[in-house]
């Protein structure tokens, strides 16, 4: 990034319009509503050694914090959390991540918000492979090598498909796994309002999901058709369906089975 010149610096910024104004304070108001994400301080000792250690003088209250961040109970498995994160945060032969890079990591894990360690070792998973990924991009924006991108390139298409297979796998966790499939069945009669039929997954007897308790016949509304309309046929006289067998005109019998008489015609 450019440093300003001497000139930029002199330069006064102007007030913020109007609508900048009103985007303030509406993030303002935002802002109060969120909760502080946990954070840390690095800090490098006399002796050359870098630490992390809490920002502030309420021990109990820090640590109560770190507990809910990672939606536990167990201080060891939150303090081994930070650590996993820390790791993966870091820069190449660093120790430790710089401050910022450890309480963005963390703030993504409050953003998350796990409810128990099985979502908690999730989240720390989703801020790592995000994090991988990133830094393969960075790898790949600043290459000429043809080889180095495709490596680096593959590399972040990989971590960028696991975040969004973690993301599906933390949504299937916190609905419980189950899935709700919901069949429709729209039935519209001449002159008549269409009937919708909801069917959910899970204790429905079979012959509801087969045919949604239609009759096996179609009801007489549905063959209606308009007064004077002749049906069209291949006889000139137009004397109506041909008739096998014997000569003359039936109705046709109802194709609905009558109880205690499956198979009977057979």
């Amino acid at each position: 990034m450019a440093k300003p010149s001497k000139t930029d610096e002199a330069k006064p910024l102007r007030e913020p319009d109007d609508r900048e104004k009103a985007a303030m304070d509406r993030a303002l108001e935002r802002y109060k509503a969120r909760p502080a994400a946990l954070e840390y301080s690095v800090s490098t000792s006399p002796e050359g050694g870098v630490g992390i250690k809490r920002p502030h003088s309420d021990t109990a209250g820090h640590l109560l914090h770190c507990l809910d961040t990672f939606g536990t109970a167990s201080s060891d498995f939150a303090s081994n959390a930070v650590t996993q994160l820390g790791s993966v945060l870091r820069e190449e032969k660093q120790e430790l991540p710089t401050e910022q890079a450890l309480n963005a990591g963390l703030a993504a894990v409050s953003g998350i918000a796990p409810q128990d360690e099985i979502e908690a070792m999730l989240a720390v998973q989703m801020v790592a492979t995000h994090d991988v990924a990133m830094k393969a991009l960075r790898k790949l924006a600043y290459t000429s090598d043809v080889d180095r991108m495709e490596k680096f390139g593959n590399i972040a298409t990989k971590m960028m498909r696991t975040y969004t297979t973690q993301l599906e796998a933390l949504a299937k966790l916190r609905r419980g796994g189950a899935q709700t499939v919901r069949v429709e069945h729209v039935h519209v009669y001449q002159g008549g309002q269409a009937i919708v039929g909801n069917v959910q997954g899970g204790g429905v007897p079979r012959g509801q999901i087969e045919n949604g308790q239609q009759a096996h016949a179609t009801d007489a509304r549905a063959l209606a058709v308009a007064p004077g309309a002749p049906m069209l046929c291949a006889d000139p006289a137009g004397t109506g369906m041909p008739v096998a067998g014997s000569v003359g005109e039936a109705p046709v019998p109802d194709a609905r089975r009558r109880e205690g008489k499956r198979g009977a015609g057979r």
